[in-house]
């Protein structure tokens, strides 16, 4: 390994090794002996690396017991999660799906800006008026984005971004005037709660609309069904 720049080559060779699973969430890495052996480095470079992955909440380490996986780096996880996602059936999607944007609600309606409510409230307008299939899918798309932002969670946000193509791909072809005004009226519902900082009502009317969009595609929804804000 050349010798420029060393302890930023190990720190992405542990990082690598993290992405393809040599290493997982609670196991124990080598050891730096070890590690300093394969890669024909210094101890010290190794174990500057390690204090960094430690530094970040990547790795735990405990006296005379080694280092351990304490969770997966921020770009490890998207990449796994970006190949999980391809392939995936309708069922398995809607379900992650309606796990992070309900928990999204969740956080948003905590502390979500008067600024991001007022966005949000002008694409719930659009949504109500428009009869238009791709201009009521660009204000839907806009609004989840707010609510996954507001949220903090970067992680929510990316993963549903990696997934937008695929959800628009699933939902344009059944955007009907019923489909688009009970969408409408979820819409409005999770906004009002969301302004009251209702959290657990915003979060119950995501998931309750989630659900309903994928019955929509199902062909399962009746043409009378409206969303409940219990």
């Amino acid at each position: 390994m050349p010798k420029k720049n060393v302890t930023e080559q190990v720190l992405e060779f542990m990082k690598e090794q993290l992405r393809v699973g040599r290493w997982t969430y609670g196991e124990k890495i080598d050891s730096e002996n070890q590690l300093t052996y394969e890669l024909n480095v210094s101890r010290a470079s190794v174990r500057h690396a390690i204090q960094q992955l430690v530094a970040l909440g990547v790795l735990e380490s405990f006296q005379g017991k080694g280092t351990f996986v304490k969770t997966l780096p921020e770009d490890v996880m998207l990449n796994r999660l970006e190949n999980i996602y391809l392939n995936q059936d309708l069922h398995t999607l809607a379900q992650f799906r309606s796990a992070v944007e309900s928990a999204a609600c969740r956080e948003a309606a905590a502390s979500i800006a008067s600024g991001t409510l007022q966005q949000m409230e002008m694409l719930v307008r659009v949504m109500e008026e428009t009869g238009d299939a791709e201009e009521f899918m660009r204000a839907d798309e806009q609004f989840h984005s707010c609510i996954l932002h507001a949220s903090g969670n970067r992680i929510f946000e990316e993963s549903m971004a990696m997934v937008a193509a695929e959800i628009r791909k699933q939902h344009l072809p059944f955007q009907t005037p019923s489909t688009m005004r009970r969408a409408a009226e979820y819409h409005r519902g999770i906004l009002e709660a969301m302004k009251a900082g209702r959290r657990e009502l915003a979060s119950g009317l995501m998931e309750q609309h989630l659900t309903a969009v994928e019955n929509e595609i199902r062909g399962e929804c009746g043409q009378d069904e409206t969303y409940s804000a219990k």
